[in-house]
């Protein structure tokens, strides 16, 4: 009775010392909850809100995409560049053949702010005029990755530090970057399998996607057979991952910087090369995956989708990441850029498959934009089958609005959102589009209306379904609870605050 008398008492001496802090708790996050039903339409209360709000992941980004052109501009007249004024395209050395228009960029040069001023606009959406851009929102979106390279690739180590101190800033956890690709071409190709390879094997390949599409697996098997015994290949492999391990390993920020964010990677293939090339990237990357202890997790496929050699190609593209993830193993997680498309843009036939192939042909576990689903034929049954799988959806609402056009009630958020398939936010190529992390979930609360909870939660969707190794992953979540706990504590002291001023 007595040992009875003494565990009853210890219980409710330990109930005595959690239960406040449970209470408190749980208190403090309906108090934030109720102070955000009051804002949701105040913009500039969200933006207050968001920034101080973790954020957990950022799941879809491209680095080049998303460093602010003002870095490229300091780095650029660091390295003394000469660029073409008429159209921003950077060049080293001077391409003489572009005469008057060819300036050298120097940090004393004459006049440099009007240029920066110039080139910034050039680099990035800010001060867009269609009026002056014939071609479309989408293609000067594209184009602007190829005027700066000279510069991009030169500087990966500082690129990536800038998006690791933004993501500190911004309080987000976890980035995986789409930072490089494996840089295969045709002639690489031929160098590491031997000359004439290219040639015989990618008129092989497009004949077959083309003519006997059924015999795609079989061709993509004889050539998987030829590079996995090809010395140069699999020698490239390593030497692409120990890139991407060198970048990450170099750009880690100094100790100080209380939120700075575990990055991950994904390879990826160019779409809208020759097939031989794009199986080769992708070759790679997978490869890539399994090396142990490689910083890589994940593989995609990027460019334009409206593009010529991208429309007429997308199956066979589907078909090899099919073959990939089935000859090593399933051991490799994919994010597939699909469904980019809106009417217009392309003939509406055009629309009718591309996300359903991402997911039931390529196996993909994310999926990147997937802006045109209420086109696809059977759109019902494809959402209700990425619930079942938990297929994931990247949305990009700054992106879409930009690239496509489309935005508010065109935006398919709602109908993925009604379906059940997870959600995460992410920011795609926030320094060409002038924006960050916070806005998205300001653009998201301000369109679609929705609550604190829900917001948590797609929140946790981003560690949740980041392709990170799993006891990275399980750290990071217990990270995000008590970061929301101390976000929630802080918050109740902010909004007293607030009241005062209103009271006043």
């Amino acid at each position: 009775m007595k040992n009875k008398n003494i565990s009853l008492i210890f219980q409710l001496i330990l109930l005595s010392v959690i239960t406040p802090t449970i209470v408190w708790g749980q208190a403090d996050s309906a108090r934030v909850s109720a102070y955000f039903e009051q804002i949701r339409q105040d913009e500039n209360r969200l933006r207050q809100f968001f920034a101080e709000m973790p954020k957990g992941g950022d799941l879809h980004n491209h680095m080049t995409g998303s460093v602010y052109a003002e870095t490229y501009f300091d780095l650029a007249t660091q390295d003394s560049l000469w660029v073409d004024m008429a159209d921003g395209h950077l060049y080293m050395p001077k391409d003489s053949a572009k005469g008057k228009e060819m300036v050298r960029l120097t940090p004393n040069m004459p006049n440099l702010h009007n240029i920066r001023m110039m080139l910034i606009d050039k680099w990035s959406i800010r001060n867009f005029d269609p009026g002056k851009f014939s071609l479309g929102t989408d293609e000067y979106f594209f184009g602007t990755f190829g005027l700066f390279n000279a510069v991009a690739g030169r500087h990966n180590v500082e690129l990536m530090r800038e998006l690791r101190k933004r993501a500190d800033r911004e309080k987000v956890q976890y980035l995986e970057v789409m930072l490089t690709s494996p840089g295969i071409n045709r002639a690489l190709i031929d160098n590491l399998c031997g000359s004439g390879f290219f040639n015989k094997y990618n008129e092989q390949l497009e004949n077959i996607i083309h003519r006997e599409p059924e015999k795609t697996e079989k061709i993509l098997s004889g050539i998987f057979k030829e590079w996995n015994n090809a010395p140069g290949m699999n020698r490239w492999v390593n030497k692409y991952v120990a890139y991407i391990d060198s970048i990450d390993r170099e750009s880690t920020l100094p100790s100080g910087y209380a939120n700075a964010p575990v990055c991950f990677y994904q390879g990826y293939a160019s779409r809208n090369s020759d097939p031989l090339v794009v199986f080769a990237q992708l070759y790679v990357s997978f490869k890539g995956c399994l090396q142990k202890g490689s910083k890589l997790v994940g593989v995609n496929i990027v460019s334009a989708e409206n593009g010529e050699t991208s429309m007429e190609d997308y199956t066979a593209h589907m078909k090899m990441f099919r073959y990939l993830n089935k000859v090593l193993g399933g051991k490799v997680n994919t994010s597939l850029h699909a469904g980019e498309l809106t009417l217009g843009l392309v003939k509406p036939e055009n629309m009718n498959s591309h996300i359903r192939e991402a997911v039931f042909v390529a196996g993909a576990k994310r999926i990147g934009h997937g802006v045109d689903v209420a086109f696809e034929s059977n759109s019902t049954s494809l959402l209700d089958e990425m619930r079942k799988r938990q297929v994931v959806i990247e949305i990009n609402l700054t992106s879409n609005e930009f690239i496509l056009g489309v935005k508010n009630d065109a935006h398919p958020f709602m109908l993925y959102r009604q379906a059940g398939v997870p959600i995460v936010i992410s920011t795609d190529d926030p320094g060409i589009l002038r924006t960050n992390l916070t806005q998205q979930y300001v653009l998201l609360t301000l369109r679609y209306g929705i609550g604190y909870y829900e917001i948590k939660q797609l929140v946790r969707n981003s560690i949740r379904f980041g392709f990170m190794p799993d006891v990275q992953k399980r750290m990071l979540l217990d990270k995000l609870e008590n970061s929301f706990a101390t976000f929630e504590q802080n918050w109740s002291k902010n909004i007293k605050t607030i009241q005062n001023w209103k009271s006043k």
